[in-house]
């Protein structure tokens, strides 16, 4: 009897303790996703600037890059590059999504630009709070930025962190700061600015101000609508 009782004990020991473990767990994440909610998008509808630099070991001066989006959630990302040259990434999800010539000439993303698009920027953009707190160990600064620092081993092989700030209020134009640093210590960092949200509702809506915003390219409009006609090239 007694070694059954201690048997029991030992049994409900462990239940308490995995079932502890599990609620400081689930706190842990409520407590991230409240930190990165202050920061994401929390529209469904937008468009922007941006600006980016990535530091290239061996190279005397970032590159840099400039350009405009829209993004829509039921629709998918147009990011257009105008500077240094014109090109776009139209991503729809992780399954389609597209290089864009300035000529109109389509193929497919891949390698680590579709990763860092999928797993980064477009789950920024969408305000995937949940994903980033089970996916990174969220912590904050003492300048506000947020650090992100991946906890699988397959994400630490490519990433080392990620930083986000985020400038402005009612009262001054909204900008959104995001430093991704790589395995090997390269910085790529973007700025978000002049963001406009839209008020609307619906796909159709979201292909029409695509369609407005892009009126010389409609075909990047078009891929994100019918992506499915596209999966060929």
């Amino acid at each position: 009897m007694k070694k059954t009782s201690l048997k029991w004990l030992t049994a409900l020991w462990m239940v308490a303790v995995l079932a502890s473990t599990a609620a400081m767990a689930g706190q842990t994440e409520a407590s991230e996703e409240s930190l990165l909610s202050g920061l994401f998008p929390s529209n469904c509808y937008f468009s922007g600037h941006f600006k980016q630099q990535k530091a290239v070991k061996g190279l005397p001066a970032a590159l840099s890059s400039s350009g405009d989006f829209f993004y829509a959630c039921d629709l998918g990302l147009v990011w257009h590059t105008s500077t240094p040259f014109s090109e776009a990434v139209l991503y729809v999800n992780s399954t389609n999504n597209f290089t864009a010539q300035d000529d109109g000439t389509l193929s497919p993303l891949s390698g680590v630009a579709r990763y860092i698009m999928s797993n980064i920027f477009v789950r920024l953009l969408e305000g995937d709070t949940r994903y980033f707190a089970e996916e990174f160990a969220v912590s904050q600064e003492e300048t506000k930025s947020l650090v992100l620092l991946p906890e699988s081993e397959m994400m630490q092989k490519g990433l080392e962190a990620i930083r986000i700030s985020k400038s402005g209020d009612k009262t001054a134009p909204v900008t959104l700061n995001i430093k991704v640093t790589d395995a090997t210590g390269q910085d790529t960092q973007v700025l978000i600015e002049q963001i406009k949200h839209y008020n609307f509702d619906g796909k159709r809506k979201a292909y029409e101000q695509c369609l407005e915003m892009y009126s010389d390219k409609t075909n990047w409009c078009q891929v994100l609508r019918s992506p499915s006609r596209y999966d060929a090239l």
